[in-house]
């Protein structure tokens, strides 16, 4: 059964050498073609950090840019947690509540640079285990088309044996 239920066979034509027309235009290479773009000769100048302060926007700080990126909210987490328990600690300690703000604030970014540090490396382990199961399984996809490959071999090496004996 052949498309939209046609019982014939579909037929390949043969494949023909092609004849060079004689007012065919001749072949033209890369060289021969003219650049594309212009070169001046001018050499541009590294990028500058003012380049740089130049394409911050109001809207990169916007929460929803944040939530979106990885690990964000695992890092907040830890470091609130950080700012907790320092700050608690400190203040139960000392009984002075500016040192215990200033600890706290000062758990709360280390806390969140030890989530986010955290984080990214168990997404880098888990990205370099992911690329590991891709190349196992492409190798055992490969070892599989070799046994195949065989396999059709050893079939056609038969088929022919059979053929010659027919004849």
């Amino acid at each position: 059964m052949g498309w939209f239920g046609s019982s014939s066979s579909s037929k390949v034509s043969s494949v023909s050498q092609t004849v060079e027309e004689p007012h065919a235009q001749p072949q033209q290479f890369l060289e021969d073609l003219p650049p594309k773009f212009e070169d001046n000769g001018s050499v541009q100048k590294p990028p500058a950090y003012s380049d740089a302060l130049k394409e911050f926007k109001l809207s990169d700080f916007s929460m929803s840019h944040f939530v979106s990126m990885p690990c964000f909210r695992e890092a907040m987490i830890t470091g609130f947690q950080a700012m907790g328990v320092l700050g608690t600690v400190t203040f139960l300690i000392h009984k002075n509540p500016n040192k215990s703000i200033n600890w706290a604030v000062c758990g709360f970014f280390l806390g969140n640079v030890v989530g986010w540090e955290q984080c990214h490396s168990i997404r880098r382990k888990s990205f370099q285990a992911m690329e590991k199961a891709k190349e196992a399984n492409q190798k055992k996809n490969e070892k599989k088309w070799e046994e195949k490959q065989q396999e059709d071999d050893e079939v056609m090496k038969k088929f022919n044996d059979i053929q010659g004996r027919n004849k």
